[in-house]
């Protein structure tokens, strides 16, 4: 009997080793995978069936705004043509933004029309390259605006230099330009769009600001400051002849005084000496030997006599 018992309580000390040891390696599993095969084959079931549905609406999104910039696409290139060839667009600034708005507009509709969920990034994406666009035509409408003020402005420097046959005072120049910079404004008002943050009005401001400080040193301001130049050289002989001159000459006169000739007078004058240092010499002839001198007090003059003078010419022309 004491075998019989022995053999039954081995074969239940196994069966009981071996379902603790089944135990220990599912508790061992159970904490380094937490998750069960199940939910992961769920997944795997249902994640081919939802990527073709957001593939699907992506394609959709994005087929909706090419569509809507094919729309746009003729507007925008007669735009782009305009200003390549230096025309102005009338009123570019309130067309562009009618159009931006209208054309998201009409997005939005045809995407909650045919997508429940919208198109955020498609409709986003759409904005960003309308305004692009929109963006780079106000810059060549601005730059068709100031080339036209520049050229405006630098005639205008140039009429008033040449009318006043000066250059221009600091007073003068910051008025004219401060009338340019006033229709800048009101020109490139009528054609920045609502988007616009920065109508480059500094860059305009500077360019001009440079023609107007520098318009003497410009060709036509030194061609014209070289013929002012010619012209004072030219007037100057002219105002040099109008000068008045006075000459002080000494010299001394011989004096021939016989009597009894009349009213008979003779006078003659001549230079004598070097030409550049010449002198003058004067003989004349008068009829007065009967009258006293008084100055040396005789009751006749000599007959002969030599006088000092002094010649005093006046000239003006």
């Amino acid at each position: 009997m004491a075998p019989t018992h022995g053999r039954r309580f081995g074969g239940r000390t196994r069966w009981l080793y071996g379902l603790g040891l089944v135990a220990v390696a599912t508790a061992w599993v159970t904490r380094h995978e937490p998750r069960s095969w199940a939910p992961r084959a769920l997944a795997a079931a249902a994640a081919p069936a939802a990527a073709p549905v957001a593939t699907e609406a992506t394609s959709k999104c994005q087929e909706l705004q090419a569509e809507h910039m094919e729309t746009v696409r003729s507007r925008i290139a007669g735009w782009e043509k305009a200003s390549s060839e230096g025309r102005s667009v009338l009123r570019y600034g309130k067309q562009a933004s009618q159009l931006l708005n209208r054309t998201l507009s009409s997005f939005d509709a045809a995407a909650r029309e045919k997508l429940q969920n919208g198109c955020d990034v498609e409709r986003q994406a759409l904005e960003q390259q309308l305004q692009k666009q929109l963006y780079s035509i106000f810059l060549e409408q601005r730059s068709i605006v100031e080339q036209v003020l520049y050229t405006r402005l630098k005639k205008d420097l140039l009429r008033r230099m040449r009318r006043k046959k000066r250059e221009l005072s600091v007073k003068e120049k910051l008025k004219l330009l401060h009338q340019a910079m006033a229709d800048y404004d009101d020109q490139v008002a009528e054609l920045c769009p609502f988007f616009v943050a920065n109508p480059e009005r500094d860059r305009a401001e500077r360019r001009l600001s440079e023609l107007q400080w520098g318009i003497a040193d410009t060709p036509e301001g030194k061609e014209m400051k070289q013929r002012w130049k010619m012209d004072r050289l030219r007037r100057a002989p002219t105002r040099q002849s109008r000068d008045i001159a006075i000459s002080l000459s000494p010299g001394m006169r011989l004096m021939l005084r016989p009597s009894g000739l009349g009213n008979f007078q003779l006078f003659s004058r001549r230079k004598v000496g070097p030409t550049n240092n010449p002198n003058q010499v004067a003989f004349g002839i008068h009829n007065d030997g009967k009258v006293i001198d008084v100055y040396n007090d005789q009751p006749h003059p000599p007959l002969i006599k030599f006088q000092p003078t002094i010649a005093i010419e006046l000239s003006a022309s």
